[in-house]
């Protein structure tokens, strides 16, 4: 049986596993956040917009790099997210969450200095129409980054469960590289063009290694399947010889990446920066 959810849905569902995995997110990420952070050049001040944010995870990040005359929005589009980042920044008096698509940003035009977004923009069915959005709501001059998976060929920490699932029958369709799928923004080319195409200024795009460790490849598995909205739920309606079959096959291809030490699987992520001219 071939499992199908709203995105939506589909990722409010897995919010509670993303909530109780935020250390390990981080710490495979910090590099790159560490880059999109150091280039966004957050001032105390300054009104900062979070988009795709998850749980929530940077929300204190932003209320120290704000200070007190400054805030921040951390939003998501999925209300299940946003539930889990309430209760993360609810004690912080400078940050505020929010429900927010980012192809359809209600906020007035010209209203932050900053946009992030992590790991969300190629998740947009047109992600042109989501930066011309977040252009229309940077002021002048105003900084923007975003994170994205690089290229399939460079991201086997998810390509071993997402081709096993494939391959036991449990999501159908191709690779996901088309519109809206996890890896369609994965050319830094095409990534800079749709950041120039949209008016940004100043666009620079860099990548940046990351790796994915766990415990054994069964540890893998659980974590990539818990977190992988779309993919949890195609699970969740297998049978337990599709499961079983799912799982022989993803550890047949996450092997080549085990080590003494457990499983170091890599990935490759790209920053897009840019700023409002």
């Amino acid at each position: 049986m071939v499992h199908s959810m709203d995105p939506v849905q589909a990722w409010s569902a897995v919010g509670e596993a993303w909530d109780a995995d935020v250390d390990n997110v981080e710490e495979h990420s910090a590099e790159a956040t560490a880059a999109l952070l150091a280039t966004l050049a957050v001032q105390p001040g300054d009104q900062v917009l979070e988009l795709a944010a998850g749980p929530g995870s940077l929300g204190a990040t932003w209320s120290t790099l704000v200070g007190p005359a400054g805030s921040a929005v951390v939003s998501d589009v999925a209300p299940g997210m946003v539930e889990f980042a309430r209760r993360r920044n609810v004690a912080l008096d400078n940050v505020e969450t929010a429900v927010i698509d980012a192809a359809a940003i209600d906020r007035a035009d010209a209203s932050f200095d900053v946009v992030a977004c992590r790991m969300g923009l190629m998740f947009t069915p047109d992600p042109s129409i989501a930066l011309s959005e977040i252009v229309r709501v940077l002021r002048p001059g105003g900084r923007f980054g975003a994170l994205t998976w690089g290229a399939i060929q460079h991201n086997p920490w998810l390509t071993c469960v997402g081709m096993a699932a494939m391959a036991n029958g449990l999501v159908a369709g191709g690779p996901p590289v088309g519109p809206g799928a996890i890896f369609s923004l994965g050319d830094p080319g095409d990534l800079e063009a749709l950041a120039k195409g949209a008016g940004l200024v100043d666009v620079a795009v860099e990548e940046f290694a990351v790796t994915f460790r766990a415990g054994s490849v069964d540890a893998h598995i659980d974590r990539v399947t818990a977190l992988a909205g779309p993919l949890a739920g195609a699970l969740g309606s297998a049978s337990p010889e599709q499961l079983a079959a799912f799982r022989r096959t993803a550890g047949e291809l996450a092997a080549p990446y085990l080590t003494a030490d457990g499983l170091e699987i890599p990935g490759r992520a790209i920053l897009v920066t840019g700023r409002r001219g």
